[in-house]
């Protein structure tokens, strides 16, 4: 694969990021080669890195109780139907978000720019400003409205409508790099193991011994990053352990109008909980993941055994299994299995896009809400990479 063409730009890591990067560059015009190495076949054989975007369904919402992350989110939104138009894939269903919290005084929803208000009522003041489509909720409409889910007496919620709901995150990557690829961009399914600057490219080295050069180079590896940058990036990557209950016809008839879900109650854990999705081994399940969990991996080799292992944490699966059961009672006796991922969290609790050296860029630090803002990230890290200069709250900090 070494020859001695040298490419505009190479974007390294085919993940949520670095395949919206790629389609942005390749629709400019540019001459762009992507690597972006396939998901493993053999989930706990795999030696190489993982991404986090191996998944079916992830939240997608413009409200936020932090306004940076709700423009990037409704941007990328905004995007969805031309990107599934050209691709011809399909990774966006509008099932709603329901936002539930225990009233004035709960907790944020994590994340910088939030004040100390519920996160409900953070989340519609920023949605008023993006003209985001919502209504508000208490307690009684709330039980109305969705009469198979459990709150506690006294919360307040809101229901986003309009495009909110949830992406495949696997068809996402899939449909950026079609487009990306129909206009002209190279993809190859390759890890790189090392990045150089040199004097006048980018030497990028894969895990096969070839080489690939590139005027500039763009970084989107996720929790896996740091190892491919000489000047180390100030992230910390985090365990997370999700449960799946899986569902019968029954149930999932009566959770058929069910909204992705944010909840932050008085006591316990936050959690994020999404609606029926059905699975490549053809059954239907809901997903619950919790927020505050504290379960830093502090080495690339502890981040790739955690996704290795894919059985979970177990106070975590315990936490989530209860969150579970109390917000959907139907669901206490629905089989379960847990699966592994991560979240590449940022000292600034926003995605770091910009240069950290002459020629390469970075774009990374989802911060757990990435995917559904990933076309934004992805469409700013490109931007970078051509001189263009970008929000300052997202420039990298290094540790």
């Amino acid at each position: 694969m070494t020859t001695n063409h040298i490419y505009e730009f190479a974007v390294i890591g085919g993940g949520l990021f670095g395949s919206a990067a790629a389609r942005h560059l390749a629709t400019a015009g540019h001459d762009v080669v992507l690597l972006a190495p396939p998901e493993p076949e053999d989930r706990a054989a795999h030696q190489g890195p993982f991404g986090s975007h191996y998944d079916e369904a992830r939240i997608t919402r413009v409200l936020d109780a932090d306004p940076l992350w709700s423009r990037l989110a409704h941007a990328s939104i905004d995007r969805y139907a031309a990107i599934e138009a050209e691709s011809g894939i399909s990774f966006h269903r509008t099932a709603g978000y329901l936002g539930v919290s225990a009233g004035a005084g709960a907790r944020t929803d994590a994340g910088a720019g939030a004040t100390e208000t519920s996160f409900v009522a953070s989340s519609t003041a920023v949605g008023e400003a993006e003209h985001a489509s919502f209504e508000r909720l208490d307690a009684s409409a709330l039980d109305r409205r969705f009469d198979f889910l459990n709150f506690d007496a006294g919360c307040e919620a809101f229901l986003e409508g309009g495009a909110a709901g949830h992406i495949n995150p696997r068809a996402l990557v899939r449909a950026q790099q079609a487009v990306a690829s129909a206009r002209g961009a190279t993809v190859l399914p390759r890890t790189a193991v090392q990045v150089t600057d040199a004097v006048d490219a980018v030497d990028v080295l894969m895990d096969d011994g070839e080489r690939v050069l590139a005027r500039r180079a763009l970084v989107t590896a996720g929790a896996f990053a740091n190892e491919l940058l000489i000047r180390r990036l100030d992230l910390e990557v985090q365990a997370r352990t999700l449960v799946f209950a899986r569902l019968n016809a029954r149930q999932r008839m009566e959770l058929a109008s069910m909204p992705s879900i944010i909840h932050t109650p008085a006591e316990g854990s936050a959690t994020y909980v999404l609606p029926p999705v059905k699975y490549p081994d053809g059954h239907t399940y809901v997903k619950i993941g919790v927020h505050s969990w504290d379960a830093p991996l502090s080495t690339p080799e502890a981040a790739a055994a955690w996704f290795r292992s894919d059985v979970g944490e177990p106070l975590e699966q315990l936490r989530a299994d209860n969150a579970l059961n109390a917000m959907i009672p139907s669901l206490v006796n629905a089989p379960r299995h847990t699966s592994n991922c991560v979240y590449t969290m940022t000292a600034s609790g926003h995605p770091y896009i910009g240069m950290v050296s002459e020629r390469v860029g970075v774009a990374v630090g989802g911060n757990g809400k990435g995917a559904k803002s990933s076309d934004e990230i992805g469409r700013l890290g490109a931007a970078v990479l051509q001189g263009e200069t970008v929000d300052e709250r997202l420039a990298p900090r290094f540790a």
